[in-house]
């Protein structure tokens, strides 16, 4: 410990004291270079005032940040001065400034431009202290995390989030954040659409690389519903028909594959942008009404432009079985022609705006207007919100399929 520090207390604030030594002026002095650079003169002249306030670069940082910084109002400040001069428990000057006491634990390196609203309830101020940053260089996007969190969803989420081990390098909590944060709030919330949409709900005991995959699955499944309306493709390649008494229906708009996913347990939902972009099609295989396996029809990969078969798979993407394959492999031979020179052209089809305004009404309303999810729905906008995930699932380690 140094000798500045040896001066103060762990709960209330020093007594007055005699000018510094020149050690302990060196000490203190290395402290308050550790806030932000910005903030630093204001925080220094307000050290020089008082030895008391000068402690609280050790004991509570966060309220010497807050007072330079101007946090609350003067009437405020100027308690929680008054109450400093006066030897009062850290606890009633944090609440004089408004500050929950966790932020005590908090070195000078976390707090960064305007302190906004904090997690206040005893539960979070308990179970916080488990989660701090172990190292002072990535306090800052740590906090700025945890206070995003809260605010995109709740105190549950934003303690979830604090464990993670995903703030060794710097970033932008909302780019990060922003869409597992919505998936969060929005499986705890009323019933609505974009609920509708998640496969599986968030909960606190959730793996990291779980919620990520879920979140991820979530927005494919939201892409799928504004990209591929009803009438939105029109051409399935191939002619439905049947074989070896199994009949092949194209699935072409969301209804019918979010029904077959859904039916089938498996990932035909997350294909929404590969069939938009004329990559591949799918199609039901089913046997007097039952649904038995999903097709996808794709390039073949060695022979340009010709159409094969891409991936077959059963119930819960297990392998299908030879009859069905047989039967795949009959009905491809009856098409009249399998060579197609477009695969892939991308053509240009509009994304449903407002039908992305809808999905995400009710969550906005609740998360005063949720500004870190794109207000509309284009290219440019929702590959942004891929490349936030995708950097979190990066972070994370994460090497499922739906990242590649």
């Amino acid at each position: 410990m140094d000798a500045f520090s040896m001066r103060t207390k762990a709960k209330a604030i020093a007594p007055a004291h005699d000018a510094l030594s020149v050690p302990e002026a060196q000490a203190l002095e290395g402290i308050l270079a550790r806030f932000q650079s910005s903030r630093r003169p204001a925080i220094r002249r307000l050290a020089q005032t008082s030895h008391r306030v000068a402690d609280l670069a050790v004991t509570y940082p966060a309220a010497l940040y807050a007072l330079a910084s101007r946090h609350g109002s003067p009437k405020r400040r100027a308690q929680a001065l008054g109450l400093i001069e006066a030897g009062a428990q850290l606890r009633d000057v944090a609440a004089a400034l408004d500050l929950p006491l966790w932020l005590r634990r908090l070195p000078p390196e976390a707090f960064t431009g305007k302190l906004g609203a904090f997690p206040r309830s005893d539960i979070f101020g308990r179970r916080i202290a488990n989660h701090l940053p172990t190292g002072s260089e990535h306090s800052a996007f740590w906090l700025q995390s945890v206070l995003f969190g809260t605010r995109a969803a709740d105190e549950t989420f934003a303690l979830w989030l604090a464990q993670q081990r995903v703030f060794l390098d710097p970033g932008n909590p909302e780019e990060l954040f922003g869409l597992i944060a919505a998936y969060a709030a929005i499986s705890a919330g009323p019933p609505s659409r974009a609920k509708s949409l998640i496969v599986v709900p968030w909960r606190p005991e959730m793996a990291l690389d779980t919620a990520v995959c879920a979140a991820k699955s979530w927005f494919n499944r939201m892409r799928l519903v504004i990209q591929l309306p009803d009438g939105a493709l029109t051409d399935p390649w191939l002619a439905a028909g049947d074989a070896r008494g199994y009949d092949f229906v194209p699935l072409l708009d969301e209804s019918t594959i979010l029904a077959e996913a859904s039916a089938m347990q498996n990932c035909a939902d997350q294909y929404a942008d590969r069939l938009a972009r004329d990559k591949c099609r799918l199609f039901s295989i089913r046997r007097r009404g039952v649904r038995i396996a999903t097709l996808e029809i794709g390039p073949h990969p060695r022979e340009a432009g010709v159409l094969a078969i891409a991936q077959l798979k059963a119930r819960h993407n297990l392998p299908a079985t030879a009859e069905v394959w047989q039967a795949a492999h009959t009905w491809l031979g009856t098409q009249k022609d399998l060579k197609r020179a477009t695969i892939g052209a991308r053509p240009d089809r509009p994304l449903d705006t407002d039908v992305w305004k809808r999905l995400l009404a009710d969550y906005r309303s609740r998360k005063n207007g949720a500004p870190w999810l794109p207000e509309h729905a284009s290219k440019e906008t929702l590959t942004s919100v891929e490349n936030g995930i995708g950097e979190l699932a990066r972070r994370a380690g994460i090497t499922s399929w739906l990242f590649t």
